[in-house]
């Protein structure tokens, strides 16, 4: 299943806008991969983990920064699905089946990435436009490596 970006899925916070249309390419070339067979699936399999990792920090500290009031339960959620995804990737590890890892990607990851988007990540969003009053502050994240993807 291919994840085409929908617009509507924007937050409004710069960096973590285009994190997320990062994510969703990473995830549509890893699943291209796993059709592929391709070789450098471990690779694009760790990239995809990493870069995750990344933009839940820099989610999670705009939040602190902003005194989101949901940000216990939106670092939860990260929370399980890291437990997740290190649970199928240790699967994928043991033992390489590329058909298992685009199900895992097709079933869960894109679904889990469209629906937190359109849901825990909106209300980020939509309580940082309504609590700044027109003064946001535009946040950089916490990853120089992001900063040089993008150069």
């Amino acid at each position: 299943m291919k994840i085409e970006w929908d617009e509507k899925w924007s937050i409004g916070e710069p960096l973590i806008d285009s994190q997320h249309k990062e994510l969703v390419k990473l995830v549509n070339a890893l699943i291209f991969s796993c059709d592929q067979q391709s070789a450098d699936i471990p690779a694009a399999l760790s990239f995809l983990v990493n870069y995750t990792l990344t933009h839940f920090n820099d989610e999670e500290a705009l939040q602190l920064e902003h005194g989101f009031p949901h940000y216990e339960d939106h670092k939860q959620k990260h929370e399980e699905l890291k437990a997740i995804v290190s649970e199928h990737v240790a699967n994928y590890q043991k033992f390489g089946s590329t058909s298992y890892l685009k199900n895992v990607l097709d079933e869960t990851l894109a679904a889990w990435l469209i629906n937190h988007i359109e849901t825990e990540d909106k209300m980020i969003g939509d309580f940082i436009s309504g609590n700044s009053l027109g003064n946001k502050k535009n946040f950089h994240g916490t990853n120089v490596c992001f900063k040089a993807l993008k150069e």
